[in-house]
């Protein structure tokens, strides 16, 4: 099983540092290779996303970043942002973009609305929303779109 290392990177020197950071974890990785890694906007969260299996794993800093929640994507999750702290968008390899809510009493995803619009255009690249404006903007191939 794969291991991730809490080791920082600094912009500021050309090597891996410790100079900020202690090591404090050293997570079992729910998947084989990683896409994306984000932190809730509380901290509380760690969702990442796995190109292999096309899954999404939802894990908790509060148990010591065990896995909580996993699903299956309906295609390679590529990009994440978080709304709020039990809310997010996930952009797939097909175009598509998913609304998630975390229900941690049924310890599962609720699905919301999935977009097509850009199915079978090209992957979303990144996402990004200004949660004070309500704008949500997505990079797909050479375009970048603004909601």
């Amino acid at each position: 099983m794969h291991k991730w290392l809490s080791i920082p990177f600094s912009p500021l020197h050309s090597q891996l540092t410790m100079a900020c950071y202690e090591l404090k974890y050293t997570v079992s990785s729910p998947g084989r290779s990683a896409t994306f890694i984000k932190f809730s906007p509380n901290g509380r969260f760690l969702a990442v996303g796995d190109r292999d299996s096309s899954s999404l794993h939802i894990l908790n800093r509060l148990t010591g970043f065990h896995l909580t929640i996993s699903t299956t994507m309906p295609a390679k999750p590529t990009a994440l942002v978080w709304e709020t702290t039990k809310t997010f968008y996930v952009g797939l390899s097909d175009g598509h973009f998913i609304y998630y809510q975390i229900d941690l009493r049924g310890n599962k995803l609720v699905k919301g609305p999935m977009n097509s619009i850009f199915h079978g255009v090209f992957p979303i690249t990144a996402i990004a929303l200004n949660t004070e404006s309500k704008i949500l903007v997505l990079s797909i191939g050479l375009e970048v779109f603004a909601f």
